[in-house]
């Protein structure tokens, strides 16, 4: 989730980090929803998710638990910090994708009430990494998170020259099997969830474009208020196992490196409130 945009370069420029979203944007997540349909539909189950869960157990649990931590909202803000004032319009869009990414998780777990893979199948023949889940599992809210975030992020970026983050995606693909992998989700509940997300980053990329210049400058209250939802990530990260013991030390090194940004941020915006504005001549 590092994204590394050259600082000469003027972040909150319209020009440079606002592109439009066009109708071709919009197919994307049916585009999705179409490729994927014999995976929703449940045409391979369980054998799928039973073939998926055994052979991406070749890596070590580790990998796959740091790798969900990538469907957090806390964990994502943290890697995403230095946008506070290096790139605050893109930190602004996929925050703004967040609130639709949680209805849509919260709305589609009540609606579908689908087990999980525990509470139907063998446990002993599934490879669980974590605390165990049984139930809500449509649509993985995990991987909706990962996808709200990359494709927000991707599409709040310049479109010159911007397809070199094409990795965005391929980290939030990497989530969505990570679910698999701790056996907590279905195939079906990742590609869902993967629609979804695209959905809500579209969302937020097109809410991020509306935002006025003078609301994402680095001493905005806007800015300020996101600043603060990065105080209560810290909280969260270390004070929140989310699910996974071993995560513990990757949360506190994050929690470090985000409570870094915070400082450097609350500095800039201090200092910028400080340098005086100048004044127009008495006529």
């Amino acid at each position: 989730m590092f994204i590394r945009i050259p600082k000469h370069k003027t972040m909150n420029s319209q020009s440079v980090t606002t592109p439009k979203i066009s109708r071709k944007h919009l197919a994307l997540p049916l585009v999705v929803l179409v490729v994927t349909a014999p995976v929703w539909l449940g045409f391979f189950e369980p054998r799928l998710f039973y073939f998926m869960n055994r052979q991406l157990a070749v890596l070590p649990d580790l990998f796959w638990s740091a790798l969900c931590m990538l469907g957090t909202g806390w964990v994502v803000f943290a890697l995403t910090a230095p946008m506070l004032w290096r790139a605050p319009r893109v930190l602004v869009s996929w925050l703004g994708a967040a609130p639709l990414a949680g209805v849509f998780t919260r709305i589609g777990k009540v609606m579908a009430d689908s087990p999980r893979p525990l509470e139907v199948l063998d446990a002993q023949a599934i490879h669980v990494i974590g605390e165990p889940l049984y139930v809500a599992a449509m649509p993985s809210g995990h991987t909706l998170t990962a996808f709200a975030a990359a494709t927000a992020i991707y599409f709040s970026l310049a479109p010159l020259g911007r397809r070199r983050f094409l990795w965005l995606f391929a980290l939030a693909a990497g989530v969505g099997l990570s679910r698999l992998a701790v056996g907590a989700h279905w195939p079906a509940d990742v590609a869902i969830g993967a629609v979804l997300g695209i959905v809500s980053g579209l969302t937020g990329a097109w809410l991020g474009s509306r935002i006025a210049e003078k609301h994402v400058q680095v001493n905005s209250w806007l800015l300020r208020g996101v600043a603060l939802v990065g105080v209560y990530s810290l909280y969260v990260l270390w004070t929140d196992r989310m699910g996974f013991e071993n995560n513990m030390p990757l949360q506190y090194g994050l929690g470090v490196f985000l409570a870094a940004c915070l400082l450097i941020f609350f500095s800039k915006t201090v200092r910028h409130t400080q340098i005086p504005q100048p004044t127009r001549p008495t006529p």
